[in-house]
């Protein structure tokens, strides 16, 4: 892994344990970007929630993100801004948080897009969906292992979040195909055994990247 690359990528998605809780989970494992994404949620009730997650997070190597917000982003002074796709553009974003914010990351789903984000220079860059999921309810098409392992090519030293449908059992082929940074959202937040899930997967990624480190050599 380079020194950008950072593991796993955690999102909170409707969970089934506290705000808190995934919080402490985070900061316990050292995982580097912990973000809010939660769309049926009010302004306020997603400013309740930040702040709850920040009272662990500040003061950690865990940056708090913010979902699609600049404002909220702004408002409750969060580490980082995610943006997707339909969001406001990276540029206008940064205008907003008035230098609050410290960084950014950037959704592509496709290479035109992760074409198109490289030239803005984010601090990552999330791609996919890898395999089926049903976490939105308007998924963008499947872009598989074969698109993943172009668009981590593509972005040179940016790092790239793969993201969509990675669970435990095809987790070796995000991997393979020079995976260093992923998420998996239903497999953490559906389960009330997060720090044990994330634990494992974090052991499992590590020993991966030794593994292939000892076959170079």
């Amino acid at each position: 892994m380079s020194k950008r690359d950072f593991g796993l990528y955690l999102i909170i998605t409707n969970p089934s344990v506290s705000y808190a809780k995934i919080a402490r989970v985070a900061v316990d494992n050292n995982i580097r970007y912990l973000q809010l994404r939660e769309k049926e949620l009010s302004d306020r009730e997603i400013l309740l929630a930040a702040d709850e997650i920040m009272a662990v997070t500040d003061g950690t190597d865990t940056r708090f993100v913010m979902n699609d917000r600049a404002d909220l982003a702004f408002l409750c002074g969060a580490d980082c801004l995610h943006l997707g796709q339909d969001d406001i553009g990276l540029l206008d974003a940064k205008k907003i948080c008035g230098g609050k914010v410290g960084e950014f990351g950037l959704s592509t789903h496709n290479l035109a897009q992760v074409e198109d984000a490289v030239r803005l220079n984010p601090d990552y860059i999330g791609f996919g969906p890898i395999f089926k999921t049903p976490t939105k309810k308007k998924p963008d098409p499947v872009t598989g292992t074969v698109l993943l392992q172009e668009a981590i090519e593509m972005a040179g030293d940016i790092p790239v979040v793969a993201i969509g449908g990675i669970n435990a059992e095809n987790l070796r082929d995000v991997l393979r195909a020079g995976a260093k940074n992923l998420c998996m959202v239903r497999y953490m937040m559906d389960s009330t055994y997060l720090e044990e899930r994330v634990a494992e997967t974090t052991e499992r990624m590590n020993g991966y990247f030794l593994f292939c480190e000892g076959a170079q050599k």
